[in-house]
C-alpha cells in the first residue's frame, strides 16, 4: 500500500504541473480566504481588546488553525472524494471495484491535492509563530496536534460518508458542499453562537469542537473529555461507512 500510494502521488505531482494555471490559482484564493478571515478579525478587535472571552492572537490562532485543518483535509482527501463521486454518477465505479487492492482505502488515497499545500504551509508558519509568541508548552503542544489529527479525520469522515450515501440515493451529491459551508461556520468562537447551536455543533456533531478545541488549548481552557469525545466520533464515524 506504501509503494502504491507514492505511485499515486508522483501522478497528482504530474497533474498538478501540467495544470500549472489551475494549480496557481488554487493557492492563491486558498491565501486570499484565509487574509480575508485575517482582515475581518482585525476590524473586530479595533474595537474591542477582547470579543466573548477572545484576544486577537488567540482568534488569530483559531482562525488559523481552522484554516489548517481544511487544507490538511483537501490536500490528503478532496481529489479522492471529488473522483469517487465523479465515478458514481458517471457508473464508472465497477472498475475501480475489481482492482487487486482494497477499494475503500484505494478511493481514499487516490490523489493528492498538491496546491493545497501552499497554504497548509503558510498556515503552519504562522501557527508556528503564534504558537511560540503564546508560550505553548510541551503538554499543550502534543495535545494541540492530536486535535488537529481529530479535526482532519473528522472532516475526512463527514466528507466520505456524504460520497458513500450518494451511491445509494440518488440527488444526495447536490449535499457535497454541506460539510464545507458548515466548517467554515465554525471557524469562529464557539460562544457567539447561541446555546443551542453550541451544544448541537460541540457535541452532537462537533464541528465547532474541531476548530475551537485546538486554540482553547493553547489557551489552557479545554476539557480532556472535549479531546476524547472528538476521537470517539471520528471512530463512530469510520465505523458507520467502513463496516
Amino acid at each position: 500500500m506504501i509503494k502504491l500510494y507514492r505511485i499515486l502521488l508522483s501522478q497528482s505531482l504530474g497533474e498538478s504541473l501540467v495544470y500549472r494555471g489551475t494549480s496557481i490559482l488554487t493557492a492563491i484564493f486558498g491565501i486570499m480566504f484565509y487574509l480575508i478571515a485575517l482582515v475581518t478579525g482585525t476590524v473586530y478587535f479595533s474595537f474591542s481588546k477582547s470579543i466573548f472571552g477572545w484576544d486577537f492572537l488567540n482568534y488569530l490562532n483559531l482562525i488559523t488553525t481552522a484554516n489548517l485543518i481544511s487544507y490538511l483535509y483537501q490536500f490528503l482527501f478532496v481529489s479522492g472524494h471529488e473522483h469517487l463521486t465523479e465515478q458514481i454518477l458517471d457508473g464508472t465505479l465497477d472498475y475501480s471495484l475489481v482492482r487487486p487492492v482494497n477499494s475503500y482505502y484505494f478511493h481514499m488515497i487516490f490523489r493528492a491535492d498538491f496546491p493545497s499545500l501552499i497554504p497548509v504551509f503558510v498556515s503552519g508558519v504562522i501557527e508556528a509563530l503564534l504558537l511560540v509568541k503564546l508560550g505553548t508548552s510541551i503538554l499543550s503542544l502534543i495535545s494541540y496536534i492530536l486535535a488537529i489529527l481529530a479535526g482532519v479525520i473528522f472532516v475526512f469522515a463527514i466528507n466520505q460518508i456524504i460520497v458513500t450515501i450518494s451511491f445509494w440515493i440518488d440527488g444526495l451529491s447536490a449535499l457535497a458542499g454541506v460539510p464545507e459551508y458548515i466548517m467554515d461556520a465554525s471557524a469562529y468562537p464557539a460562544s457567539i453562537y447561541p446555546r443551542i447551536i453550541q451544544n448541537i455543533f460541540l457535541w452532537i456533531f462537533p464541528s465547532l469542537t474541531v476548530t475551537n478545541l485546538p486554540a482553547n488549548i493553547i489557551r489552557g481552557k479545554y476539557a480532556t473529555f472535549s479531546l476524547i469525545w472528538l476521537f470517539f466520533i471520528d471512530v463512530l464515524l469510520i465505523y458507520t461507512f467502513l463496516f
